[in-house]
């Protein structure tokens, strides 16, 4: 019977992380494509239940900072590794 009810919650937890982070809007406050790191004040990050706030981020390789300045207004995605946020992808807001 165990077998029974581990499955389906076993598939539950696997479903709720597939889910792609959502989109969020900020404006940039510092940018540092060297580092990948960017400083956002960022509006409620609901899949992580955060406050918007002025706070800063590293950024995965594969997202490219270059082109960020402060004062632009973004858009970005933010998955949660290990105990810190990592921003998976970001562009301008349209």
């Amino acid at each position: 019977m165990r077998v029974f009810f581990f499955a389906p919650t076993l598939a539950l937890c696997l479903a709720a992380h597939a889910t792609p982070a959502e989109w969020v809007g900020a404006k940039v406050v510092t940018a540092d494509p060297e580092r990948s790191r960017v400083t956002l004040d960022h509006e409620f990050i609901k899949s992580v239940n955060m406050m918007p706030m002025v706070m800063p981020f590293k950024a995965e390789k594969s997202v490219d900072l270059r082109g960020f300045k402060a004062g632009d207004k973004v858009r970005f995605r933010v998955v949660k590794k290990v105990d810190h946020l990592i921003i998976e992808a970001m562009e301008m807001a349209k």
